[in-house]
């Protein structure tokens, strides 16, 4: 396959690398200059990272189904898990972000059952894609390990009360950007399989 060619793959390596660079050094500063009075509080360069990149994933889901229809029910819900995630991120903005939450999950149940006869080939279709892999990186680094290393009883066993928060914090905002960033190579390496098979298809 052309896209993994040697010197595609280095390419890939080298702008991986920088966008990694990137969020490392974007947390740095949230420990030297922080937005705010609280370090890695809601408002910080890692949580504004986190929501930017969130919402950009939901609007490249909607739009990669809607240019490749084979694989659009699997996208839209997609797309719909990573904007409940983003309304998740304004919980301090709104002590109701439960209710819009909730009404993105209901209308991902609506497309499960509209969509249904169509759910099985569009998921083998989605997932034998190689970019599916820095997916689940991506989902189980966000969702899944960032909220284990947040366990305030690990940092316990390391810290005293009066200051694990701090540590914790860092990690685990950390994690959670680290993750979003795995989910948005992955959305890269997605756009630029499909985009590839479009142009086989059109030669």
């Amino acid at each position: 396959m052309q896209s993994y060619t040697p010197a595609k793959i280095a390419l890939r390596v080298v702008i991986y690398s920088l966008l990694v660079f990137g969020i490392a050094e974007a947390v740095q500063l949230d420990a030297i200059f922080p937005l705010e009075d609280a370090l890695f509080g809601e408002i910080s360069r890692t949580e504004l990272l986190q929501e930017t990149i969130l919402f950009g994933l939901f609007v490249f889901y909607l739009a990669l189904g809607y240019n490749h229809k084979p694989v659009q029910p699997v996208s839209n819900l997609v797309a719909l898990f990573l904007l409940i995630g983003f309304i998740r991120e304004f919980n301090f903005l709104m002590s109701w972000w439960f209710w819009p939450a909730l009404l993105v999950l209901l209308t991902a149940v609506w497309l499960v059952w509209r969509d249904f006869k169509k759910l099985k080939s569009a998921t083998r279709e989605f997932f034998s894609q190689p970019a599916s892999a820095w997916f689940f990186a991506g989902i189980l680094t966000t969702y899944v390990f960032s909220r284990l290393m947040g366990r305030s009883k690990f940092w316990l066993e390391l810290y005293d009360e009066n200051n694990y928060r701090m540590a914790k914090a860092a990690t685990e905002e950390g994690l959670e950007l680290m993750g979003d960033l795995l989910l948005l190579i992955s959305a890269i390496e997605f756009a630029l399989a499909f985009w590839n098979k479009k142009r086989k298809f059109n030669s």
